[in-house]
């Protein structure tokens, strides 16, 4: 199951890849989106970061057992469950049907490794350092291409 995951997140940054270097290629009219959905684009960027952020309070005042494996968790599936919005976003902007799709597989994936227990029993030893290393890459590929998603649509609203 960690090896379907694994596949997954880099099908994800593959397919973010693809959507950031096609960007002119897809929906011409998508300049004419809601600015709303771009500010989601720029809160989805950073909501990764902030959730890891809060859990390190938390896990620092309050939650004592663990704090190494459910630090891992919260990395590896807030990058999901933001992968899940920025794939519905790219959704709305470029109408590729193909990305409802990864939006269903992403939530499926999230909901199932949201319970730290079943987190813990597919991720032991190693394999938590990968997942680490996964949800980095993750983490970077959304970040880029929401940046080049941005500026990319800022410059033709101008």
């Amino acid at each position: 199951m960690k090896f379907l995951i694994f596949t997954c997140s880099l099908v994800f940054i593959y397919f973010n890849h693809f959507v950031s270097k096609n960007l002119r290629a897809e929906n011409p009219k998508s300049h004419e989106l809601n600015k709303r959905l771009f500010r989601l684009l720029k809160l989805v960027k950073f909501a990764p970061v902030i959730a890891f952020f809060i859990l390190i309070v938390l896990v620092s005042i309050t939650l004592h057992t663990k704090p190494g494996i459910r630090l891992s968790h919260a990395w590896f599936v807030s990058q999901f469950w933001a992968y899940s919005t920025l794939l519905y976003s790219i959704y709305k902007i470029t109408k590729n049907k193909l990305s409802l799709v990864f939006v269903l597989l992403s939530i499926i994936i999230a909901i199932y490794n949201t319970p730290l227990f079943h987190y813990e029993h597919l991720f032991l030893g190693h394999s938590v350092i990968v997942s680490d290393i996964f949800g980095t890459l993750l983490f970077l590929s959304m970040w880029l291409t929401v940046s080049k998603m941005n500026t990319y649509y800022s410059t033709l609203r101008a």
